[in-house]
């Protein structure tokens, strides 16, 4: 007996916890379903994964998916949905109960996307479209008047696209900021070259993929000797700083600092698609000899 007491006890948590994935990939007609779902055969209005039944949203908008919970959400869960290798999850931060323990509204938050959620309760269902997904969400009211206890909630949403990761070109240089590269400020259409380039390297928002960073060190460009120290990327603001000092020089020399934004899939310089870097920022400073500034730049968009 008492196996059989643990046995429905494990049931009873396993079918708390059953995520239903409805629609397919190869129902592409289904309203916009968009992924689909885990099993290619499990159309619409047929059983979902698991023996969960069909999604009681009429169909996802495109790009998503749809997850069930059957019964009732439970405060404090998390529910995961996946359908071909796109994932999705819920968690439940507050349910309103009536006197007899029967759930009629919850709460929920994602760090995911969800564009509807569908709360099934007696005959009918509220639908809660992207804009009204904030505070609570309920069954609708039962032809009586009363408020309905859910019955099961299907969400439609996806784990969204992952942005893709922006890389960078740092450069300190002589003289003012190239805007655009064959540009109008840029007559030689080559860049700043070496002649006017003190120090460059290139970098990732995520810190990786750090190419040719000397922090500090001294050269002369333009007539203009120069030291450095600090040069570098921190990834926790997207900034780039740099200390630089006027060694030598004949009257003030401009110290420039500019990060630009690399073309995509493109994690360091490349001199074939210099023309589609995009300036992010930079920082100009003119130096007497003996002074010395601090330089930063934020390379956010």
């Amino acid at each position: 007996m008492g196996n059989l007491d643990q046995t429905s006890q494990e049931n009873s948590i396993n079918r708390r916890r059953l995520l239903g994935v409805i629609g397919s990939g190869a129902a592409t007609a289904l309203l916009g379903t968009g992924v689909g779902a885990a099993k290619p055969d499990h159309a619409n209005g047929n059983n979902g994964n698991n023996g969960v039944g069909p999604c009681t949203c009429g169909g996802c908008p495109e790009g998503t998916f749809c997850g069930k919970i059957e019964g009732a959400p439970e405060d404090g869960e998390t529910y995961t949905f996946e359908s071909d290798g796109d994932s999705f999850s819920v968690t439940i931060e507050s349910v309103t109960e009536k006197a007899d323990g029967e759930v009629t509204c919850f709460e929920f938050s994602t760090d995911d996307e969800v564009k509807q959620v569908c709360v099934k309760g007696g005959p009918d269902t509220a639908t809660y479209d992207d804009g009204d997904l904030e505070g609570e969400l309920c069954a609708p009211t039962n032809p009586g008047g009363q408020q309905a206890a859910i019955s099961n909630v299907s969400f439609c949403g996806s784990g969204g696209e992952e942005g893709e990761l922006e890389c960078y070109q740092i450069d300190l240089v002589e003289g003012e900021v190239i805007t655009e590269f064959g540009g109008d400020d840029d007559p030689g259409e080559t860049g700043y070259g070496d002649s006017r380039r003190f120090e460059d390297f290139s970098v990732c928002e995520d810190g990786s993929n750090l190419q040719n960073l000397d922090e500090s060190g001294e050269e002369t460009k333009g007539g203009c000797t120069i030291s450095w120290e600090g040069l570098g990327f921190n990834k926790a603001d997207n900034t780039v700083d740099v200390t630089v000092t006027l060694s030598s020089g004949s009257g003030p020399c401009t110290i420039t600092l500019a990060g630009y934004l690399l073309p995509e899939e493109e994690t360091e310089y490349n001199s074939e698609t210099l023309e589609e870097q995009e300036l992010r920022n930079y920082d100009t400073v003119d130096l007497n000899e003996g002074e010395s500034a601090t330089l930063t730049i934020y390379l956010d968009g």
